[in-house]
């Protein structure tokens, strides 16, 4: 089960849908939530506010203390009427570094992709991805548009045998046990792997059998002239899914996070709610 919770709060226009999701959880899990709202500098310019003038610099900060308060509200009026155990943070300082500090005191992050038409989280592109390199939790990435009745109930997993996808099998555990139903996907097999060190076809279906998780559908699939992300998108929307949990994959240039390319096609065109793990 889930213990803890974190969602990210801010000035997003899909700040609310992240708090619904993530109460929602929590109280499947009987989980607290930890509602965090960064706090660093003006407009999302952190140290680099002080290139605007000063009447715009106050206007700013008391249209972000008036956003802060009425989110703190909505907020906390949300879990009270969830019934969930929830708090409020609002750390100063750099907003990713911020975010990955708090995930780590949490089972689970929520985030979303930013939208290019949000004026305030066009700011931080990049931002989602950042905090999923450096957090050392896995984040729960939701779309921006579209309905969730469900979450984890029907799991589409990842499989490539390599680090990242299993910590992502790992750090999905509070919600593979629950599940009803598990599709692992494999694309762009490689054989040679698997004869040279004697893997078998039903290896990753016992390892499911001993955790006790759903006996899984394995599926084996090819990108070649779809791309791997979209071979990903494609199987979730035919095999009914309403998670997505994979690793991962990406490096660090000048503190500007580039994912690798399945991993940004699925936060660019994702359609139900990912989890992520590095």
């Amino acid at each position: 089960m889930l213990g803890r919770i974190g969602i990210h709060l801010n000035q997003d226009h899909t700040c609310e849908r992240r708090i619904d999701i993530g109460l929602r959880l929590a109280a499947a899990h009987g989980a607290e939530v930890v509602g965090i709202y960064p706090s660093a500098g003006v407009a999302g310019l952190q140290q680099d506010d002080n290139i605007l003038p000063q009447e715009v610099r106050t206007a700013l900060r008391g249209r972000q203390e008036e956003h802060r308060e009425a989110t703190r509200a909505l907020f906390l009026e949300k879990a009270q009427a969830a019934g969930v155990a929830c708090q409020w943070r609002t750390p100063t300082g750099d907003v990713d570094d911020s975010l990955a500090l708090h995930a780590r005191y949490c089972d689970l992050l929520v985030m979303s992709k930013v939208d290019p038409a949000d004026s305030f989280s066009s700011l931080r592109p990049n931002l989602p991805e950042a905090v999923v390199m450096a957090a050392g939790r896995p984040v729960l990435m939701v779309p921006n548009y579209g309905r969730f009745e469900t979450i984890g109930q029907r799991i589409l997993y990842c499989w490539d045998q390599r680090r990242e996808s299993a910590r992502a099998f790992t750090d999905a555990a509070p919600l593979l046990r629950e599940c009803k139903s598990l599709v692992v996907l494999e694309i762009d097999r490689n054989e040679k792997l698997a004869t040279e060190h004697d893997l078998h076809d039903d290896d990753f279906a016992n390892y499911c059998r001993r955790l006790g998780y759903p006996e899984p559908q394995h599926m084996v699939k090819e990108s070649t002239g779809y791309g791997v992300g979209n071979v990903i998108l494609n199987t979730a929307a035919d095999t009914d899914r309403d998670l997505i949990v994979m690793g991962a994959y990406g490096h660090s240039r000048m503190r500007q996070w580039i994912m690798g390319g399945a991993t940004s096609t699925l936060l660019t065109s994702m359609t139900v709610p990912v989890l992520l793990a590095n």
